[in-house]
């Protein structure tokens, strides 16, 4: 069985060294890792072409094109049983990977998802807590369930998203091809929205299928000033998200599978535009949404960025009269703001934390997201696969795993 791990990339070469390396550490002759290179002008080609690996497919492309056909050309390009998506500043942790094939090679899921860890890529001047990592009781060692997305069909018509929780993914996920081949749109088209994570997490509420979730990380999401999700925050004039974010929305519109809805770079609009764009493409008339609580959820989005109230209100008041929802966005503009987050939500949170240390990720001086995967594999070890066995209890695994992080510094 071939598992494909593709990492995007485009102008980041100071991050994709340490996140390649983190793949081809993997003692696993069959799987391919495929770097498909957005038309970059810094070093990104000489970073690649530094490595002597047959494992390594390097697919550049001679002009930029949208994040979602990057997405799309390098899945086509792959040839993998299944295949995982990982950013330019992610890791694959190296000594957990096993485990994730034993899971895939004796289940044959449609597909795993997992927890994924979270590195601060520590870059100076950016960001409060960077160069860590930080393990959840809760979020290790426990035991795989089988889940259908469609259940969460309800749920995602309520707005409530919450409670899509877990639901495939392709991005720090794991799909096989025969079920992304069952559920494209068509023939070599996986993605048919701007946001390839979102369209298929969609798609497959809809559609259903066979996936386990495992409470337990197998990749590590790395952020610094140059993701694309840093976009979609608040940044200011001039920086390099917000270069980012222009070049994205650029990008978005030369793609004629944009959204069909603008999204302002808000993820709140994110949201909707990829579940109308979704419906309309693909034919989802039934059930239909809740557009009250979808409109209040994209109002939402002028709290972050205050900047774009006008244009997020006429985005909508424009969608709305094309759809015939005047009245349920009236509706949603009557009610108050919604809360950043739920009581219960904080509450988990609080829970969490305190099931929970942090470690530097800092290894002989150096601290990047290959570091960070060599401290998240010493301190989990191989335990997972004697939980998975039985020979071991999740509370021992987690107590040994505890015992074994006081090798590294503890941060709070």
């Amino acid at each position: 069985m071939k598992i494909s791990i593709i990492i995007p990339t485009r102008e980041r070469a100071f991050y994709l060294d340490a996140s390649i390396r983190t793949v081809l550490e993997i003692d696993d002759a069959d799987i391919e890792l495929i770097v498909a290179d957005n038309a970059s002008t810094d070093n990104t080609r000489e970073v690649v072409q530094a490595f002597d690996d047959p494992r390594l497919i390097y697919l550049p492309s001679d002009a930029r094109v949208s994040m979602r056909e990057n997405f799309n050309r390098s899945l086509v390009a792959s040839s993998g049983d299944y295949v995982i998506f990982i950013g330019d500043d992610d890791a694959v942790l190296t000594g957990q990977f096993p485990i994730l094939r034993r899971l895939l090679e004796q289940e044959k899921p449609d597909g795993v998802s997992w927890f994924k860890s979270t590195y601060g890529w520590p870059i100076e001047g950016y960001g409060k807590k960077t160069g860590g990592i930080r393990f959840y009781r809760d979020e290790c060692f426990g035991a795989p369930v089988e889940y259908d997305p469609r259940s969460y069909l309800d749920a995602l018509m309520r707005c409530d998203l919450g409670q899509l929780y877990p639901t495939p993914n392709i991005y720090h996920g794991c799909v096989s091809r025969a079920y992304l081949d069952r559920i494209a749109p068509k023939p070599g088209l996986y993605f048919d929205s701007t946001i390839p994570d979102v369209n298929l997490q969609y798609r497959s509420i809809y559609l259903g299928g066979r996936f386990l979730h495992t409470f337990h990380p197998f990749t590590i999401n790395g952020y610094g000033p140059a993701s694309t999700g840093g976009a979609h925050q608040s940044p200011k004039p001039g920086t390099a998200s917000d270069k980012i974010g222009k070049a994205f929305v650029a990008e978005n519109r030369a793609d004629p599978y944009d959204d069909i809805i603008d999204h302002a770079l808000t993820i709140q609009l994110v949201f909707l535009a990829t579940l109308e764009t979704l419906r309309a493409r693909g034919g989802f008339d039934d059930p239909a949404p809740d557009y009250t609580a979808w409109y209040r959820l994209a109002l939402n989005a002028a709290r972050a960025k205050p900047e774009e109230a006008a244009r997020v209100g006429g985005i909508l008041d424009s969608y709305a009269e094309q759809t015939g929802t005047r009245a349920q966005l009236d509706q949603a503009r009557a009610q108050p703001p919604l809360p950043k987050r739920k009581f219960a939500e904080r509450l988990a949170r609080v829970r969490g934390q305190l099931r929970s240390f942090r470690r530097s990720a800092e290894e002989n001086g150096q601290n990047t997201v290959l570091t960070a995967t060599h401290v998240v594999d010493a301190v989990l070890g191989a335990d997972y696969g004697a939980v998975l066995d039985g020979s071991l209890s999740p509370a021992r695994a987690w107590k040994q795993a505890r015992n074994r992080a006081r090798a590294f510094k503890t941060e709070l």
